[in-house]
């Protein structure tokens, strides 16, 4: 599923970040990588997710959540 989809307070994993080459780097940087796990915590009225990775409260825009796969696994 899309992360613009991901059921909020559960954790869940990210499949491919999915994320433009030009930010990729940075996204790592923050932790949003393949096999990182977080938890959506809140969506914004224009289509972005705030999620929490190890403790850090990331927001992430509508154009990625809606390219970044993810998966529930808990």
């Amino acid at each position: 599923m899309k992360l613009s989809h991901c059921p909020l307070r559960r954790q869940a994993r990210i499949i491919n970040a999915g994320v433009e080459p030009q930010f990729d780097l940075r996204m790592q940087e923050l932790g949003v990588r393949a096999g990182a796990q977080f938890t959506a915590v809140n969506r914004s009225a224009f289509g972005g997710v705030v999620i929490n990775i190890g403790g850090t409260r990331i927001a992430v825009d509508r154009k990625s959540a809606r390219n970044m796969d993810v998966e529930v696994v808990a």
